[in-house]
């Protein structure tokens, strides 16, 4: 049913209506007085709505207020902000400092500058989407789900055990150790650089096949879980992704040719834009990758192969950091 644009000023059923769902969302937090008059309250709650779901904050209620309101537009959780310069620098001293950082990883040598420091950043960033109670965050933390054919943590889970890395209960210290097994996943897959492109060994140049990123993943990996498309939907904010991706820090000691950056399929396709930001924004790729591990591990080879490499080192780094965000870095 479409309904019309409504603002200060209008009366009638439709105000009724609008009225009526505001208050099963309870907004304002006193329920308005449903008499179909747009008053001052009616905007007011109008305007607590529309900021509570990303809208466009005028209280006036048009056609994308009354498809949220149709659709039960979920609350959006602001994301903590990024952490301040000097935390920022701090965080990467832990990084810089770390065995991790001078580890030679089997095969590939040691890590780049930018994909250890990139990766403290960016678990300090999704640890502090955990305190919030970000909902991406929640499901990379969730307690290791048994599933072996879904859950890349069970399906690993004796390799975790061995080095005693327990992930049977949700929260910070399952986080950290999905992070830990990303870190040898992206040094698996790409050596570390956030601007790999596609497997050029293979002829496949269909845009939701193609791999992006420093964790090779595609976006035919979307639908396992809802939270890719909500986070797709996020990096797509240009601001989002140059506040969070942290492409300076991700590029450090990484060379990157014009092939590199070559993308594949129809530009305005998903699978396109996916292997674009998982390049440009390098944080999305990480995000990407830790819901898609805790729900389509088989998208993976080197994981179904078991060829991924699980450092303590890795722990340890993750886990100062882990503490410094709790003294030190405020969250939202």
């Amino acid at each position: 049913m479409i309904r019309p644009v409504l603002r200060h000023g209008d009366s009638g059923p439709d105000v009724e209506y609008l009225q009526r769902e505001l208050n099963k969302l309870d907004v304002p937090a006193d329920d308005l007085v449903v008499d179909g008059l747009f008053g001052r309250a009616t905007e007011n709650a109008v305007e607590e709505y529309q900021g509570s779901r990303a809208l466009t904050v005028d209280g006036i209620v048009g056609s994308q207020t009354w498809m949220a309101l149709d659709v039960s537009k979920p609350v959006v959780v602001e994301p903590p902000l990024p952490p301040h310069p000097d935390d920022q620098e701090a965080i990467i001293a832990i990084a810089r400092n770390s065995s991790i950082a001078k580890y030679s990883w089997p095969g590939r040598g040691v890590a780049p500058r930018g994909y250890t420091n990139g990766m403290a950043l960016a678990f300090a960033y999704v640890y502090g989407r955990l305190k919030a109670g970000n909902s991406s965050a929640l499901e990379m933390a969730k307690a290791n789900t048994g599933d072996d054919n879904r859950d890349a943590l069970s399906w690993y889970n004796s390799d975790f055990q061995a080095r005693g890395m327990n992930n049977n209960k949700p929260g910070a210290d399952t986080l950290r150790h999905l992070f830990v097994l990303m870190m040898g996943l992206g040094m698996r897959e790409s050596s570390g650089r956030h601007c790999e492109g596609r497997d050029m060994s293979a002829t496949n140049v269909q845009a939701d096949t193609c791999e992006g990123g420093a964790f090779q993943q595609s976006w035919d990996s979307n639908g396992a879980s809802p939270e890719l498309k909500k986070l797709m939907d996020e990096y797509r904010v240009p601001s989002y992704a140059k506040a969070f991706g942290y492409l300076d820090v991700f590029r450090e000691g990484v060379s990157c040719s014009q092939k590199n950056w070559d993308c594949y399929g129809s530009p305005s396709s998903d699978g396109y834009q996916f292997q674009k930001m998982c390049k440009e924004a390098p944080t999305y790729a990480v995000e990407s990758c830790g819901v898609g591990l805790r729900n389509i591990r088989k998208h993976w080879g080197p994981i179904n192969r078991k060829e991924v490499s699980l450092r303590n080192e890795a722990d340890d780094m993750f886990k100062q950091i882990q503490d410094y965000v709790d003294g030190t870095v405020e969250v939202a």
